[in-house]
């Protein structure tokens, strides 16, 4: 008979060799991956604000609760504010140009949050080409190897192309395109959707009695924007968020841009931008936003009228609450129609209508319950054109002589007309602003001294008579937070490393092998400001990045 077998085991010795080699492997592929597929980067500064953000200050408003960020370097670097002086702080939608309140530096530093984190996507450009508007991490071209070697911009310019950048929008055309023939580049809806800029969102009202607001403010506040032309005793608007006609009939709203102005004002950047003379040096925008939601007992014979003056056109946008849209286009002082086009919609049954109204990028849209009714796209005879147009009085000679004459577009204008058979609310009013690509002169602050001559004139990309001819290997990266961003346009002549590696000589562009990748993801948005607990991440901002 076998001998029985003898069930206990001995427990093995640890493998200390065994073990370090497998912490080894895993730490090599840990760094593999870091290095070739997925790496975390830190913002550093505001200049994709708000998109993306460096260093901030989380401000929820107590005039009305309206919560936004505000770039924290002033309060920080002690150089940026006067010594002993205080910070004045906004709330945007009360006023852009009379603070609300004021605060210390000193505690406004205290509360700054670090960056936003993001992933950053490396092989995904090895497989298919970077795509316009993509947001991308790159090593900056005038200083490749120093502390400031990555930078994170959108992009906005390809190779083989020529490309400028006019009136805040994109420009391009074939490699020997002349000025006057570049034609407009367009975002699409979901980067579109990404870059809207608030200027105004009923929603947001004193929460505060408006006496004590006034008070604060020291002035009188002036209320919502959209003012009734003629007769305003059947309008009750602001402070009321559900704002109401109880009249019937026809009536209008006006947009005051005094009260709120149509420009590039940004609020990332309200410890920058102070005191009344901010608004003058804005840039007028007319690719806005115009969203409401209205509610009627008798929709089917509700209509209202939006019309933007800008351009030298007005652009007419007609929602019927029977299920009709139409849209036009016709000369400012003609009076000719330049464009139409109509679509139509299903009606919802209780007596409710939401719609959007856009003017971007030199085309018209119409979203009604959160669908896409139409849109209709416009080109102008030429850029001249199109720069006489948005310079109403001005010559293509005086813009390109802009330095010496500083004014910007001609301001735009907004109506906004109803009919109805019955009393309506309009609830959730807002007017958003695209993206507005400045441009700014070259100065000796951007530029990196050791990489040649100083550049002096208009920016890179922003010289009308001398558009950009990129190669088939250059890229153009501009901030969306474009007054206050280190881009392309500033950047002056390339480090000398870049320029033996690769051979360019163009400032402003950034050759294909630099680019390091799609930022894809904030992974870690910056933390809350929750002692004692300071490293919290603030989950609810994890976002993919558009």
């Amino acid at each position: 008979m076998p001998a029985p077998t003898n069930l206990k085991q001995e427990k093995p010795e640890t493998d200390v060799v065994g073990t370090l080699m497998s912490l080894t492997v895993a730490f090599t592929m840990a760094m593999a991956f870091r290095g070739f597929v997925l790496e975390g980067f830190v913002i550093p500064t505001g200049s994709m604000g708000p998109t993306l953000m460096g260093s901030h200050v989380r401000f929820s408003s107590p005039a009305t609760a309206y919560e936004y960020a505000f770039d924290a370097q002033p309060a920080i670097e002690p150089n940026q504010l006067v010594r002993g002086s205080k910070s004045p702080i906004f709330d945007p939608m009360i006023s852009t140009v009379t603070p609300i309140a004021t605060a210390e530096p000193e505690s406004l530093a205290a509360q700054a949050r670090a960056g936003d984190r993001v992933l950053v996507l490396k092989p995904l450009f090895a497989f298919s080409a970077p795509q316009r508007w993509d947001v991308v991490v790159f090593k900056n071209p005038t200083d490749p190897v120093g502390q400031s070697q990555n930078y994170i911009k959108r992009m906005v310019g390809l190779p083989g192309e020529t490309f400028l950048l006019v009136d805040g929008d994109v420009f391009t055309g074939a490699p020997d395109a002349r000025t006057q023939d570049l034609r407009i580049t367009r975002k699409p809806e979901f980067v579109q959707r990404a870059v809207w800029q608030p200027l105004y969102d009923s929603d947001y009202q004193p929460i505060v009695p408006v006496q004590t607001l006034e008070q604060n403010m020291h002035t009188t506040w002036a209320g919502a924007p959209w003012k009734p032309v003629g007769d305003a005793s059947a309008w009750k608007t602001a402070p009321e968020r559900t704002w109401s006609f109880s009249g019937t009939g026809s009536t209008k709203l006006e947009w005051n841009s005094a009260a709120v102005p149509l420009d590039d004002w940004n609020a990332y950047n309200a410890l920058r931008w102070m005191g009344p003379q901010t608004h003058a040096a804005m840039f007028p925008v007319s690719d806005l936003r115009v969203c409401a939601t209205v509610e009627c007992t008798k929709l089917a014979s509700f209509a209202t009228t939006l019309e933007l003056t800008a351009r030298s056109s007005v652009f007419r946008f007609e929602i019927e609450g029977a299920g009709k849209v139409s849209v036009t286009r016709t000369g400012m002082e003609s009076g000719e129609a330049q464009g139409t086009a109509a679509g139509t919609f299903a009606p919802r049954q209780d007596g409710i209508m939401s719609f959007e109204c856009w003017h971007v990028d030199q085309q018209l849209w119409v979203f009604v319950n959160g669908s896409n009714v139409l849109q209709m796209p416009y080109e102008f005879k030429s850029l001249d054109d199109r720069v006489t147009s948005s310079m109403f009085g001005r010559t293509v000679e005086q813009y390109v002589k802009r330095h010496e004459d500083p004014r910007g577009p001609t301001p735009p204008k907004l109506s906004w007309g109803f009919r109805s058979d019955a009393p309506f609310q309009l609830r959730r009013v807002q007017v958003d602003r695209d993206l507005y690509y400045r441009p700014v002169l070259h100065d000796r602050i951007n530029q990196v001294p050791v990489n040649g001559d100083t550049l002096f004139g208009p920016s890179f990309a922003t010289d009308y008579e001398h558009p950009v001819r990129l190669s088939d290997r250059d890229y153009v990266m501009l901030g969306d937070n474009s007054a206050a961003s280190r881009d392309a346009r500033l950047w002056g002549r390339a480090h000398a490393l870049g320029l033996r590696t690769f051979g360019d000589s163009q400032p402003g562009v950034v050759p294909r092998e630099m680019i390091v990748g799609k930022a894809w993801a904030v992974y870690f948005p910056a933390p809350v400001v929750a002692p004692p607990l300071p490293f919290v991440p603030d989950f609810g901002r994890l976002r993919f990045i558009r």
